[in-house]
């Protein structure tokens, strides 16, 4: 992926930045209320960079992130709006971000953990394509552990939406104490026999529930812990954080 700075139309940005409608912003930069790092910009067509540090009627308007990471509680749907009211993504993030960011692709609503917002179309479209086999980590609560459940998962499972491989990278018993905050009901509880971390590199619904399933070990629990090089570290549920400059470059220069 190229690492140049996209640019867009002068009121394009205003726009995608929350700022207004584009007529509104139009009229700004022609009556010279709009300055592009110093300069005031008069053409609301000229192209200027998304990191462009602008001034509009005075007031500073700062640069979008390009990625955040937020912590999806569970039973949240991975949608912006839900025309039946139900706990969506509309207010997760601060106001003045949320016609510009979008979620990149889904966590199912019982599923809980790692969810990333982008402003930019094609890096959304970058962490999505599956010929980039970017590895995404999930901690699963499972009825029990199968004997060389690595090697299953290894070789490819079969499910109602082709074959898929897994990574199991770590894989232990279940603690009735230890481990009961990572369900959500004594039943649960009862049935659990282990919890497994596995790596998968691309994102079908259901997927992982499915190979597990498939595998004998049915999900009764499900959480994404990561997405590439993106952690959730420390956040808590219905937190976010930017993801750092660092990262985002480490994510970008995979093949």
């Amino acid at each position: 992926m190229s690492k140049q700075t996209k640019s867009l139309r002068l009121d394009r940005l205003l726009v995608s930045r929350g700022l207004g409608n584009r007529r509104d912003m139009q009229k700004l930069i022609r009556r010279g209320y709009v300055l592009c790092d110093g300069s005031v910009i008069n053409n609301p067509s000229m192209q200027v960079s998304i990191q462009a540090v602008l001034m509009v009627d005075g007031e500073l308007s700062e640069a979008l992130p390009e990625l955040i990471v937020y912590y999806k509680p569970l039973h949240q749907l991975s949608t912006l709006r839900d025309p039946w009211g139900r706990s969506g993504l509309d207010y997760v993030l601060p106001k003045q971000w949320r016609e510009s960011l979008h979620p990149v692709g889904r966590l199912d609503a019982d599923t809980s953990g790692l969810l990333l917002f982008s402003s930019n179309g094609s890096l959304t479209q970058y962490l999505l394509h599956p010929k980039r086999l970017l590895p995404r980590r999930y901690r699963a609560v499972v009825t029990a552990l199968p004997e060389n459940l690595a090697k299953i998962l290894n070789n490819g499972v079969e499910t109602s939406l082709g074959v898929f491989t897994a990574i199991l990278e770590k894989q232990e018993p279940y603690d009735k104490i230890q481990h009961r905050h990572l369900v959500t009901s004594d039943l649960e509880a009862q049935d659990a026999g282990g919890i497994v971390w596995v790596s998968v590199t691309e994102g079908k619904h259901r997927m992982v529930r499915r190979m597990l399933h498939n595998a004998g070990a049915s999900v009764l629990a499900l959480h994404r812990e990561s997405y590439g090089s993106v952690e959730l570290g420390d956040l808590k549920e219905g937190e976010y954080k930017l993801v750092g400059e660092e990262v985002l470059q480490e994510l970008k220069v995979r093949p």
